[in-house]
């Protein structure tokens, strides 16, 4: 759902509204059971951040990685990426998502045009079980905060675990 999501503010110029047909079926990022208990699915918090953090205008980055092949697709690159700029906040915010199964992405955000203050936050969904969900009490896959992030000689440089869901937000001038 990362990837979407990247895809469609990638397109943001082109796509003006888009629709979650999920939301009145079975794979729906909020369930709930007759008279019982709700929780969020793990396509819940990728929506979330960025509905909350994807504001202001999209930057596409010039994306660098290696990739792999599938049927139909010869060059599939393992990162996938998108940057936001929110001047009210002055807050750039990064979305990136490592496909490889196995293996750890250095990621470097090389920017022009914005001097880095602080890294304001930096969570990841890592680690799960790719067949793992979440269920009546038991939220097992869901975001934290780590920090892994650094900010030197105005580049931003950290690690993506393998198949990880990866937002970013840093305080820029």
């Amino acid at each position: 759902i990362g990837c979407l999501l990247i895809t469609l503010l990638k397109n943001s110029d082109r796509v003006k509204i888009a629709c979650l047909a999920q939301l009145v079926n079975v794979i729906a990022p909020i369930m709930t059971e007759n008279d019982g208990e709700t929780w969020k699915q793990t396509i819940f918090y990728p929506f979330m951040h960025v509905s909350n953090h994807g504001r202001g205008v999209v930057l596409t980055p010039s994306v660098e990685s290696d990739s792999y092949s599938v049927e139909g697709f010869k060059h599939v690159p393992y990162l996938e990426s998108i940057a936001t700029y929110n001047e009210e906040k002055s807050e750039l915010v990064i979305f990136a998502v490592n496909r490889s199964q196995e293996e750890i992405l250095e990621f470097v955000f090389e920017q022009e045009g914005f001097e880095f203050e602080s890294i304001i936050e930096e969570t990841v969904m890592e680690g799960f079980d790719v067949k793992a969900t979440n269920g009546a009490g038991a939220e097992v896959v869901k975001p934290s905060a780590v920090q892994k992030a650094t900010i030197a000689d105005n580049h931003l440089t950290t690690s993506l675990s393998p198949l990880s869901w990866n937002v970013i937000r840093v305080k820029v001038k």
